[in-house]
């Protein structure tokens, strides 16, 4: 992979950055670009932003990326990493506050078609390895049913924003070849009836700047150190297997040159003894073995310094991709603050489009007349919460695994120190119970990171009562995830007898 280098690093090094990498990252907002195609200068694309990194820079960073994952260890275990801990080998919960949105929200996210249980892995991988996703929206115009077809990122050509906020995001415009580019709308909610409407879902990260409209690849920043550490491996790899080939240097004492062609005749030529064979001689000639160094200790240090710039561009520590031996636990917990809380920051975001996915398709069946416009928020255990009214997809959020595994212990103690806390504040009047409930509920999952129940709230529960339920509840997370698919899929019938879903499909 070392053609990446001739991209993003120019021929010589400098403190500051060169005039190549401010053109080829955008940086310098157009002001020394030079079009690839006809050679103008100082051009700005129609469509993106002053400083957006321009798009053959994009396309060739998200190919290097694809590129990277499939045939570099250490860039497949960057995104595994984080694949493994924002959606986890539990995958991603819906909470739902309203029995009927959540039999919506449940039927969207298990459609065999969808299965966004099941694909939490490559939508997020693709989403890394891309640093955008745009997800084509089908709906069913009488029964709202929704679903989704992704929109590879290299078919977009354009981003129209709403007003010229570079927030608000409009239009994309899509490339059909041997056709014309067509354009799709942006889903988003609509000022005047407070839904969800709109034709894709768009989701560009890692930007640099407030007005750029494009996503960035993850790995965009490590690509160079990600080819350099690979360099290093494959020579060290190739020298080493070269002083295998072990070289003789043979001197026979007292001979010209004569003498020595006589001698290299006599043997039959040039050629290595064979293993397991004698070669007979007097004291004139000595035979001694020539190898060479590998730099293997060298290299090895250049490795570790490289892999260091690796997993800080990543935000993950050095040993937890390699080097193990470095850290020792002490070590290790002391960096793993800041590496779990950029990972939780990852999460974050991964989770808030998939809330807004599945608060689209919570809109669409209200827009069908499947669900009413305004709805109760209601507890399963202790029924409705209050008498506001809102609406249904405000009931609807979706929670993820917990990216740092606690003490079952203290997790159990610290949540009913906040229970007996808010017993104070309901008390004093401070606290009303609506919010008390909230808080409880939001509480629970942060630090439990298991769905939310009221059977255990009471300031008077038992430690060991919490705790048992935290471990039972994450154990059983997978399991009644895979058993309620199954059940679903088993009881759904087939597409030619859903309406539902030849409407959507249809759509």
């Amino acid at each position: 992979m070392g053609w990446i280098k001739n991209l993003f690093v120019p021929s010589s090094r400098s403190t500051e950055a060169s005039l190549d990498q401010l053109v080829i990252s955008g940086a310098a907002g157009g002001q020394f670009a030079v079009d690839p195609i006809d050679g103008d200068i100082g051009f700005q694309q129609i469509g993106r932003g002053s400083r957006e990194t321009p798009s053959w820079t994009l396309e060739k960073q998200r190919a290097y990326s694809v590129a990277a994952y499939r045939l570099n260890p250490m860039a497949r275990a960057i995104i595994d990493t984080y694949t493994a801990f924002v959606v986890g080998d539990s995958g991603l919960t819906i909470q739902c506050g309203n029995s009927d949105v959540m039999k919506v929200v449940t039927e969207f996210w298990n459609d065999p078609r969808n299965n966004l249980g099941g694909m939490q892995e490559l939508l997020l991988r693709d989403h890394m390895l891309m640093g955008e996703s745009a997800l084509e929206m089908m709906v069913g115009p009488l029964t709202g049913v929704a679903r989704y077809s992704p929109i590879a990122t290299s078919r977009i050509v354009g981003v129209e924003l709403n007003k010229g906020n570079p927030l608000w995001p409009s239009k994309l415009t899509i490339s059909n070849p041997g056709m014309d580019d067509h354009s799709l709308t942006v889903a988003g909610v609509d000022d005047m009836t407070g839904l969800r409407s709109g034709e894709v879902m768009w989701w560009p990260s890692w930007k640099a700047t407030l007005n750029d409209r494009r996503g960035q690849p993850f790995l965009g920043p490590i690509l160079d150190w990600l080819d350099d550490y690979d360099n290093v491996l494959s020579n060290l790899v190739d020298r080493t297997a070269l002083a295998r080939y072990l070289v003789w240097d043979v001197e026979l004492t007292g001979e010209d040159q004569t003498g020595i062609d006589a001698f290299v005749k006599a043997r039959g030529g040039y050629h290595i003894p064979r293993s397991g064979t004698i070669e007979v001689h007097n004291e004139k000639v000595k035979w001694t073995p020539q190898s060479a160094p590998t730099g293997a200790a060298e290299d090895t240090e250049a490795g570790k310094a490289i892999l260091t710039s690796i997993a800080s561009g990543a935000g993950l520590a050095k040993h937890w991709l390699a080097d193990p031996d470095s850290a020792n636990r002490a070590t290790s917990l002391s960096m793993a603050e800041p590496v779990l809380r950029r990972v939780s920051g990852v999460q974050n975001v991964w989770l808030s489009y998939m809330t807004e996915l599945a608060r689209y398709a919570v809109d669409q069946a209200v827009t069908a007349g499947r669900l009413p416009s305004k709805v109760q928020m209601t507890d399963s255990s202790s029924g409705p919460l209050g008498d506001e009214m809102v609406n249904p997809s405000a009931t609807v959020s979706i929670s993820g695994p917990e990216i740092a595994v606690a003490e079952a212990s203290a997790t159990a103690a610290t949540l009913l120190k906040l229970a007996q806390g808010v017993d104070v504040m309901l008390a004093n009047g401070t606290l009303s119970v609506p919010a008390a409930k909230i808080l409880m509920q939001k509480a629970w999952e942060q630090y439990a990171g298991v769905p939310y129940t009221a059977d255990l709230d009471t300031p008077d529960a038992d430690v060991n009562d919490i705790q048992q339920a935290i471990d039972d509840s994450r154990n059983a997370r997978l399991a009644n995830g895979t058993a309620l698919r199954r059940k679903l899929l088993i009881s759904q019938p087939n597409d030619e007898q859903n309406p539902d879903a030849q409407d959507a499909q249809g759509a």
